[in-house]
């Protein structure tokens, strides 16, 4: 089976690389069973695989994109365009249900990689890795690459990233400090046995949202010059106000509160969860931009509206 998904990665990232605009994941499908060789049926295991090549076929044409475009912001451009190739990836298992397996939409994860400043001589530790999009700037060689679900890992290692960990996010830590962390982390709450919802110590209060968890977590990795770019949770609502009291609540001011005490945030703003509706979810996002960072600029310039929070740190 490994053999057969590298084989509809590599034929998914030729047509991408050629151009072509899926316009529908039945069109990924149709393509998968001409270079598989058999019928693709709705509940079948190669449902979600073709997903998960599309993916992984995605990240290594940015990557190729990325190498031959003249600047960031001709590669962030041709990104976009990318985005726009890529099929909906709506297909869900009780694994990825679970693990809340939504990938960073490429274009995004190239912004996030600028905005660490991460390049081929920085150390990266990124907790819940993927299949790999934030770390699309990075050297492998240098990358702690941690990520749960198998499929996943399995791509990890077919890229180059050697230093990979199978671990809970929410409680490994790497033994060495890096120079960049950068996550997106699943987000949401988790429970029990008994169906409650759990909460989480972080420092000196307390959380029921993982993702708060997993980027306190990670931060504990970074060395004292590092720099970081976390994707987390926002907040949902119609309108500025109704989401800035969301912001409000007393959960959110803890997580806050603590972030800023204990590291330079030097700036956060929300972008357009539509953008992850191509990755099977529509959540909103925040961002943290250094303030001189175009590519920040451009891509929040009232183009996007949404709720995932997007954080950035760099030292004092």
């Amino acid at each position: 089976m490994e053999n057969s998904r590298e084989l509809l990665v590599q034929d998914f990232a030729r047509s991408l690389l050629t151009g072509y605009d899926y316009s529908s994941i039945s069109q990924a499908r149709a393509q998968a069973e001409s270079v598989l060789g058999f019928s693709i049926r709705p509940g079948d295991a190669w449902v979600k695989i073709v997903d998960e090549a599309m993916e992984s076929a995605i990240v290594r044409t940015g990557q190729a994109l990325i190498t031959t475009s003249a600047s960031t912001h001709q590669a962030y451009d041709r990104l976009i365009g990318l985005l726009q190739q890529q099929p909906n990836l709506g297909v869900r298992t009780s694994t990825s249900i679970l693990q809340q397996a939504y990938s960073t939409p490429i274009a995004i994860a190239y912004l996030a990689a600028n905005l660490a400043q991460i390049s081929g001589e920085t150390s990266v530790y990124e907790p819940t890795a993927g299949n790999g999009a934030l770390l699309i700037n990075a050297n492998p060689r240098l990358v702690i690459a941690n990520e749960l679900n198998d499929d996943r890992f399995a791509e990890l290692g077919d890229r180059g990233f050697y230093q990979l960990m199978h671990e809970n996010a929410m409680t490994y830590r790497p033994q060495e400090k890096v120079d960049r962390v950068i996550a997106n982390p699943p987000f949401g709450t988790v429970r029990n046995i008994d169906g409650e919802v759990q909460k989480f110590r972080t420092y000196e209060t307390w959380t029921t949202q993982i993702d708060q968890v997993i980027a306190f977590n990670a931060l504990e990795s970074l060395k004292p010059d590092g720099k970081a770019v976390l994707i987390l949770g926002g907040k949902l609502g119609n309108t500025e106000e109704g989401r800035s009291t969301r912001y409000h609540s007393q959960e959110s001011r803890a997580f806050f509160k603590q972030l800023y005490d204990r590291y330079n945030v030097i700036d956060h703003f929300s972008i357009e969860g539509g953008l992850y509706r191509k990755q099977g979810a529509g959540f909103p996002i925040d961002l943290s931009k250094q303030t001189n960072c175009t590519l920040a600029t451009r891509f929040s310039a009232g183009q996007f509206f949404t709720t995932r929070l997007y954080i950035f740190i760099q030292p004092s």
